[in-house]
């Protein structure tokens, strides 16, 4: 009697335990089946074609142009030509011993005027060129931060579960996604919406130009 009375109390379990298990499968069922949607995206192009990015080259490339017009170049190759013609003198044979140590001397003035003028401008270009470096790549790592935000916005828009960046380069030169079945490529639809507040033509050039 008591063998039948716990097997009627099991079999009362059951379709209970039954209920909670369906219910649970059709929770979990449903995403298992589902595809996640895979997008990818080329990072480097979007970057590049960024018009912030463009902007910035060109204030880049203006600031080591203006560098490389540093006066002290001219005043260098001057001297430069000064000392030519007073080392000759030094070793010319019409001039008398008291002259030719006076032109010694004064080649020894200016090639040291030369030698501090060179350190002063070297020093001041090296200077320069590590503020436009560091600039450079702060402000990339910023407009890199914007390509990702884009890229997460139009993810989370498009609903896609997982985007690879494509343009990145192995060792051998390879990229390191070779392929993702049913993938969509959102590399124009970032460019589109980084561009989106692109000033004029005009506006740009005075932006590099101020």
């Amino acid at each position: 009697m008591q063998m039948v009375n716990i097997s009627l109390r099991n079999m009362s379990l059951l379709p209970r335990l039954c209920l909670l298990l369906s219910a649970a499968l059709g929770l979990v069922l449903p995403a298992l089946a589902e595809n996640p949607k895979f997008a990818t995206v080329d990072v480097s192009l979007a970057f590049e074609s960024y018009h912030l990015t463009v902007v910035e080259k060109a204030k880049i490339k203006t600031a080591r142009e203006t560098l490389r017009q540093d006066p002290r170049h001219e005043i260098l190759k001057l001297l430069q030509v000064d000392l030519r013609e007073l080392k000759d003198q030094t070793r010319n044979p019409t001039l008398t011993e008291k002259e030719r140590k006076e032109f010694y001397r004064r080649y020894m003035m200016k090639n040291y005027e030369r030698v501090s003028l060179r350190r002063e401008r070297d020093e001041h270009l090296a200077e320069q060129l590590k503020l436009i470096n560091e600039s450079m790549v702060k402000k990339t790592y910023d407009l890199l931060g914007n390509v990702r935000a884009i890229v997460q916005k139009i993810a989370d828009g498009k609903g896609f579960d997982f985007v690879f960046e494509k343009s990145g380069k192995t060792s051998s030169q390879l990229a390191p996604l070779i392929y993702i079945r049913n993938s969509t490529d959102i590399t124009e639809l970032v460019i589109k919406e980084l561009n989106k507040n692109k000033p004029v033509e005009k506006d740009v050039a005075a932006t590099v130009n101020p």
